[in-house]
């Protein structure tokens, strides 16, 4: 593990408007830079970083943090593969320390270098065989110069060559010191059945290196030249630590800026064909490694755009088996459109007998939305059988269901009635049946968890949950910000909150992020009596606590000296703390108050119950609660 002094360090010396600065295009406003969030599709900015505190924060999404943060958001790596990153880049020495799970997480991690290490070293052999031997340049070369790829290409994605030699990379990596175990590891040599001995993964195949989002190389893909019996023209590396499949795009790192630029992805199928377009000078494209789009593809394109166009080659029978990935983009909120090549092309071959500026116009003259398109297909095939129509409207009805916005929905129902000739208060009625089984299967699957979670767990007495979250934010917010500061005589903002939090069963948080800080806070609270400065939350650790200070750190709402100037006086957070501090222990009381009484009008339904008895204890909670609102100085809304 890091030591924390050693992560303090760092978070300081490292300028983060500078690792911001290399996704997002910042501009200074004041002491501040503001700029797109790149979490998520925005045209007015709300994304700020703070230099002074070394924050960033996006007040649209809410996501904030410091650098580490943000570099571990941005290239899905780990806290401490973020902050090696940071340290490599700028040049500074972290400090491991001990701790109970020292030696796993350095074994893994060392593991995961060695890896790394490794995917390099085979890269540039494979490399090396492709430019400097005979074979490479006689046998492979000419195969990537007949595809169409310039010698920039070539270079530029690190395509390579493994000869056809049983044992040429494994006996090269061997010398080089590799061990047997952590090239097995890698997925670059197997064992064979008889006898144990290892070959190369890899034989008589070009190679291309896949790449993670983070730049560094994942896994290879050895693609067949030519046809040979019973060999798959593709053999990808086996998933490992650092690769793997169902969450792997090829060609992200390569395209996530231009996807960012665009606002959408264009999805193939294969490595050539996004390699063509991105020589071609269209630089979005990525692909699904030939397979249909997984979940895990799907969050790595959301980060990025909230649109996709499916690219598909001219074959219908693909194009239908591919339909079911595109309803899981609709179902993540994405907005799918669909360009289908012409008979007997792919992206690859059609753009290069187009040329760039005409395979462009083509996709965008040829582009329409999915479900169009799946409406299109379909009936395409039911020719004039009404039932095979009806079954094929059902069907697209059901990926309409997934989309969520409701004007989306209406404005594809309008189409559809145009298309498939069918009444538009029929469509809504099929419509409505299925997304109203679409709700009670959600709800059957969370009574089935619950169920589960029922069935291995002792009885326990029920617990009224609170139902106000701005409240405990607004506690956590003024433990944060003011907990240091001096209540009265010797006690400090955080000394009272903590006694009255304990004091009080019913002030027990019930959302879980919120319940999660508060934990943290109230065992670092044990840790460290002195409690922390503000530079020490938004550098803390603890990514939850770090994110939370940083929104708690960047209010954007200052009062305008107008307001004093006119001689209208309002309050602000921090000019009565012991008054905030009464208001929002009152305002979680009077939650939790309201929930025993709704709980106990439900008991005047039930004819077993006393209602005399419980009509006394509601006037006694509604009696409590008109006290704590007058305390309030608030009326009682329900």
């Amino acid at each position: 593990m890091i030591s924390p002094h050693s992560i303090n360090q760092l978070l300081l010396a490292v300028p983060i408007e500078d690792i911001v600065g290399d996704y997002v295009n910042l501009k200074r406003s004041g002491s501040r830079f503001k700029g797109n969030c790149p979490f998520h599709d925005e045209k007015t900015p709300s994304f700020t970083v703070t230099p002074s505190l070394n924050i960033y924060k996006c007040f649209g999404c809410q996501k904030g943090g410091n650098s580490i943060q943000f570099l571990m958001e941005m290239e899905q790596m780990s806290f401490v593969e973020s902050a090696r990153e940071l340290a490599k880049r700028f040049g500074i020495d972290l400090v491991e320390t001990d701790s109970d799970n020292r030696d796993e997480a350095m074994q893994l991690q060392r593991e995961k270098e060695s890896l790394q290490s490794l995917n390099e070293f085979a890269v540039q052999f494979f490399e090396s065989q492709l430019h400097d031997t005979e074979e490479g340049r006689s046998v492979a070369l000419p195969y990537f110069k007949e595809r169409g790829y310039t010698a920039e290409t070539i270079k530029n994605w690190r395509l390579g060559y493994s000869p056809n030699d049983w044992t040429a990379f494994y006996s090269h990596a061997k010398k080089a010191g590799y061990t047997d175990e952590i090239l097995q590891l890698g997925g670059l040599i197997k064992p064979r059945e008889k006898d144990g001995s290892f070959y190369d993964l890899f034989r008589n195949r070009v190679m291309f290196p896949l790449i993670a989002v983070s730049g560094k190389t994942a896994g290879f893909a050895g693609r067949i030249m030519g046809k040979v019996d019973k060999a798959p023209k593709y053999v990808n590396s086996p998933e490992t630590p650092l690769y793997k499949k169902s969450d792997f795009l090829f060609a992200v790192f390569q395209a996530k800026n231009a996807i960012r630029k665009e606002d959408k992805a264009l999805l193939m199928e294969g490595y050539t064909d996004v390699m063509t377009l991105h020589q071609a000078g269209i630089e979005n494209a990525v692909a699904s490694s030939g397979t249909a789009l997984t979940p895990g593809q799907i969050r790595l394109i959301k980060r990025f755009t909230d649109n996709a166009t499916a690219v598909y080659d001219g074959d219908a029978a693909g194009v239908k088996a591919s339909l079911r990935g595109i309803d899981l983009l609709l179902e993540e909120g994405i907005n799918v459109r669909v360009v289908a090549m012409p008979s007997g092309q792919d992206p690859d071959s059609y753009c290069k007998e187009l040329g760039p500026e005409k395979f462009k116009e083509y996709l965008a003259q040829h582009e329409e939305n999915f479900i169009v398109f799946k409406a299109k297909l379909l009936f395409s095939e039911c020719g004039n059988d009404p039932i095979k129509r009806a079954e094929a409207l059902r069907e697209i009805l059901n990926s309409v269901s997934l989309i969520n916005d409701l004007l989306k929905r209406d404005a594809l129902v309008k189409e559809l009635e145009r298309i498939c000739d069918t009444d538009g208060a029929t469509l809504h009625n099929e419509l409505t049946k299925l997304l109203r089984k679409r709700r009670l299967d959600q709800g059957q699957q969370v009574l089935n968890e619950v169920n589960a979670l029922i069935q291995n767990i002792p009885a326990v007495s029920v617990s009224y949950k609170l139902g106000d979250s701005h409240q405990e934010q607004a506690l956590l917010r003024l433990m944060i910000r003011y907990g240091h500061e001096i209540l009265q005589e010797d006690q400090r903002v955080i000394d009272f909150i903590v006694l009255e939090y304990y004091a009080d069963e019913s002030l027990k948080f019930s959302d879980p992020t919120n319940a999660t800080i508060m934990a943290e806070l109230l065992s670092l609270y044990e840790e460290k009596p002195e409690w922390l400065q503000a530079d020490e939350w938004v550098q803390h650790t603890n990514l939850s606590i770090a994110s939370f200070a940083a929104s708690v750190f960047s209010s954007e709402h200052v009062l305008s000296d107008r307001f004093e100037k006119s001689m209208i006086y309002v309050k602000q957070e921090g000019q009565n703390l012991h008054r905030e501090l009464l208001d929002v222990f009152l305002n979680m009381r009077r939650t939790k108050i309201e929930e025993i009484i709704l709980r106990e009008q439900e008991k005047l339904l039930d004819p077993l119950e006393n209602p005399i008895e419980t009509m006394e204890y509601l006037d006694y909670l509604n009696a409590t609660k008109l006290r704590i609102a007058n305390e309030l100085g608030s009326v009682v809304s329900r």
